[in-house]
């Protein structure tokens, strides 16, 4: 994985990563169960069904200059094995094009795309063959079209070299942080790393009162904080309400950072928790990454 960062963040200087490839490594073939002598780095593998693999790249552009590359595995023949495996040391490598089938179906591609028959070639003599083309329709697409870096990446909750767009419900979204691990739990979204968190919470209101209104029956249990250590901004369409304080979590201080932007019929509320006290930056950019969406 590349990254350069590219540009800072307007609202908190924060360097901003453009990484040019991700790599997505898939374990094993679908199917497979792993051994005690299997090694998930391995570029060739036999299983005990007598099934042979190499393991193969599969690049996807992404919106962002930026490429998520699998690292999956293609079934291939007794004979294209034995090939591959000694080409693997010495320089006819570099020719090596094989023929075979996807061994893996791959998410967020809802299209079943193990057993698709694909073509790879090496590109470089330190990477594995690259999966250049296939008759499999999605695959096709999936080789040669560009696809939304944002939708894409949020099917994966672990942590990601970059920060994405995540849509929290139909019609609101904000920005997950590079790192940060999603989850989801009772309607509530929470993006988190070793030493900051957010928690999201969408809200309806069906008796559709004015933003006002209900941002006071928000803040109608909200602990009392100097006027410095507030924030409030609106517009035709919205208010903003921003407050924070310090507390104590195991003997230790934390900064609380709360959050509300209030339409009508409808609101986003986050808490974004954190230990150092610069981080106030990044909870307002948070803050400022929310956006609704028609």
């Amino acid at each position: 994985m590349t990254t350069t960062p590219a540009e800072r963040c307007a609202c908190c200087g924060a360097a901003i990563n453009n990484p040019g490839r991700i790599d997505l490594t898939v374990p094993l073939p679908d199917g497979a169960i792993a051994a005690d002598e299997t090694d998930p780095n391995a570029a060739f593998l036999r299983l005990e069904s007598g099934q042979t693999f190499v393991r193969c790249l599969l690049p996807v552009a992404l919106t962002g200059s930026t490429t998520l590359m699998y690292m999956a595995w293609m079934e291939i023949g007794q004979e294209d094995f034995r090939r591959a495996s000694t080409a693997w040391h010495d320089s006819s490598w570099a020719s090596l094009v094989l023929y075979g089938t996807l061994g893996n179906d791959l998410k967020p591609w809802t299209a079943s795309l193990r057993g698709a028959e694909v073509m790879a070639s090496v590109r470089a003599m330190d990477e594995p063959p690259t999966i250049m083309n296939s008759d499999h329709p999605m695959l096709q697409r999936m080789l040669t079209e560009t696809w939304d870096r944002d939708i894409v990446l949020s099917w994966f909750p672990d942590p990601l070299p970059i920060a994405i767009r995540v849509k929290v419900s139909k019609h609101w979204s904000l920005e997950r942080g590079e790192g940060m691990v999603a989850g989801l739990n009772g309607g509530s979204w929470r993006f988190a790393k070793t030493d900051r968190s957010v928690f999201v919470d969408v809200l309806t209101d069906t008796e559709r009162r004015p933003p006002a209104e209900v941002l006071r029956d928000l803040l109608k249990d909200a602990p009392e904080v100097p006027q410095g250590q507030t924030l409030i901004t609106s517009t035709d369409e919205d208010i903003t309400h921003a407050f924070w304080l310090e507390t104590e979590v195991d003997g230790l201080p934390q900064y609380d950072f709360y959050a509300h932007v209030v339409r009508q019929g409808t609101a986003l509320s986050l808490g974004a928790f954190y230990r150092d006290p610069d981080d106030q930056k990044w909870a307002l950019h948070v803050l400022r990454s929310v956006r609704h969406h028609g």
